[in-house]
């Protein structure tokens, strides 16, 4: 049985791992990057915590035996289960599994296509990187206004929360090499609805909003963007914030390429049904795909998308050896946030909140379990350590941009 896999992130590896397991299967996995990317992480390489080779780990090193393809799908022939790539090359399958992950939408906001900095690929956050540092360069030369210097985050979901924490952190760190610049530096979080982590209970919103502002986030509630330009955002309230980086984290949402393929909500999701497969028996995981749990849409976020590439995998391996597929059952794990140096939120599906250093601990220790490659897994926690010792003098020293 030929198995592809569209995508290499959370879900189409996990599904690729467990296949990998089974020797008769003929298993490629096809994506533009030839490495797994450890998204939740892309923030500290924007703001200089991390360097970029240790949030990626090569797709062949991390599942050997499959095959990977590096290229861009660009039609799928569901009748004759053949994909052609752009290259103009083309791989059958007997089973296909779309794993395709999601992109930042700007919900057609005026301007913010145009002058916002996005964060979903290592690229995206190395430009931001650039322009937070380089900013500071640009104003001590007399080429930018001292209010460059302030940046503006949109979207206070746990994207916005943990960049802005990292943001106003890496700002005081600055005070050693710009003692006249950094006291000019800022970071507002701006949010159209009434609290931060809106998919958080009440409680650990308010005391996350409460640790921002203890390390010198501005958050902005109930303030909704009309429109923005190179230099400052328009709220809808009127109010106008000047900046000069500014960071839309407002959304995500998945490729419209694959609209065609099934019915699907206004986040490009295809509707898939309980095995989640769409109308033609392709397999639809991530955030590509939509899925209702307890009334609502499943979150596009990495645990659902590693739990469905599990699931998916025992499917196929059902259909192999002429087994009825099961229905996919989400467990609800919990949810978590940083804030910065030993501030963080996390809940716990019975329940429990933890808030603080103990937080933070549970939250390092998660992520550094997830890491693919124990080169990574051991650099990532020498790197952290180095920066909770100097705060802040770390990777982006050595970093030539």
């Amino acid at each position: 049985m030929k198995v592809v896999i569209i995508g290499a992130g959370f879900g189409g590896l996990s599904c690729a791992r467990k296949l990998a397991q089974n020797k008769d299967l003929e298993i490629t996995v096809i994506d533009k990057y030839p490495y797994q990317l450890f998204s939740p992480l892309l923030y500290q390489v924007a703001t200089g915590g991390l360097p970029e080779d240790d949030i990626a780990y090569p797709v062949r090193a991390a599942i050997p035996g499959i095959s990977f393809k590096k290229g861009e799908v660009i039609k799928i022939d569901e009748k004759t289960k053949n994909i052609t790539l752009a290259d103009q090359s083309s791989i059958e399958f007997d089973q296909l599994v779309m794993a395709t992950g999601s992109v930042g939408t700007t919900f057609g906001v005026t301007g913010v296509a145009e002058h916002a900095l996005q964060m979903k690929s290592i690229a995206e956050a190395r430009v931001i990187r650039q322009r937070l540092l380089g900013m500071y360069e640009e104003v001590e030369a007399g080429h930018k206004p001292k209010e460059s210097l302030k940046v503006v985050v949109i979207g206070a979901g746990p994207t916005g929360v943990e960049i802005s924490g990292a943001v106003a952190e890496l700002q005081k760190s600055m005070k050693l090499e710009f003692p006249n610049l950094y006291k000019f530096a800022s970071v507002t979080l701006v949010e159209a609805g009434p609290r931060v982590l809106p998919m958080f209970h009440e409680k650990s919103s308010k005391h996350a909003q409460e640790e921002l502002e203890e390390i010198g986030v501005t958050v902005k509630t109930n303030s909704a963007v009309d429109r923005m330009y190179e230099t400052d955002v328009h709220l809808k309230n009127g109010e106008v914030l000047a900046g000069g980086t500014m960071i839309w984290a407002a959304g995500v949402s998945a490729y419209s390429t694959w609209t065609s393929l099934g019915e699907t909500d206004r986040s490009n999701r295809i509707k898939v049904n309980e095995f989640l497969q769409n109308d033609s028996g392709i397999f639809v995981i991530g955030d590509g795909s939509f899925l209702l749990f307890k009334g609502n849409p499943l979150p596009m976020v990495a645990p659902v998308a590693m739990q469905m590439g599990k699931h998916v995998a025992k499917q196929i391996l059902n259909l192999k050896n002429n087994k009825p597929l099961v229905a996919f059952k989400y467990t609800d794990k919990g949810q978590m946030a940083t804030i910065g140096r030993r501030r963080a939120v996390v809940e716990m599906p019975n329940g429990l909140r933890l808030h603080g250093t103990l937080a933070w601990l549970t939250w390092l220790a998660l992520h550094v379990f997830y890491l693919a490659g124990g080169r990574n897994r051991v650099s990532v926690v020498a790197d952290w350590m180095w920066n909770y010792i100097a705060w802040g003098i770390g990777p982006r020293r050595t970093v030539i941009d």
